[in-house]
């Protein structure tokens, strides 16, 4: 009788403060009358998506994940990148939310569908996306200025 494999999706998520996490998640999503957050974290969480994807085929292994209150970030300490795989894994989460802004509107209008939820996930998409392309270290324009206007050595 062979033993069943364990989930290694444990292993691959790693939670920083996760008390304080948790709370913070739970007080919004309590007082989320609107909506706002559900759809602001499944923009983010579409927006990682990309981000894993690209990694996946880049290394062909799945990310490390940190999930704290200020978001969700692959932990790539120690991996060395070429200027072309930093471009790719910095430009594949705000690339996932335009393609997913654009589809969603490019369906609303096909179909005839339009709603106004519809348009606030579109919205909500290209907001994501946008800020995310902004040059500070911490978000992914950082990593595309970085990657295209890094000097060889």
């Amino acid at each position: 009788m062979t033993r069943p494999k364990r989930c290694r999706l444990r292993r691959r998520l790693h939670l920083r403060w996760p008390c304080l996490t948790l709370f913070l998640l739970t007080l919004a999503l309590l007082f989320d009358s609107t909506g706002t957050v559900r759809t602001g974290l499944c923009c983010a969480a579409l927006h990682e998506c990309g981000h894993i994807a690209a990694y996946a085929y880049l290394w062909h292994r799945l990310p490390l994940l940190e999930l704290s209150p200020f978001g969700i970030c692959l932990r790539l300490r120690g991996q060395p990148m070429t200027r072309r795989e930093q471009l790719v894994l910095s430009a594949a989460g705000p690339l996932t939310n335009l393609l997913c802004a654009g589809l969603l509107l490019f369906f609303m209008e096909g179909f005839a569908c339009w709603s106004f939820s519809g348009y606030r996930f579109a919205a909500c998409h290209l907001l994501v996306g946008a800020v995310n392309l902004l040059p500070l270290p911490p978000l992914d324009g950082a990593g595309i200025v970085s990657a295209v206007f890094r000097h060889r050595l």
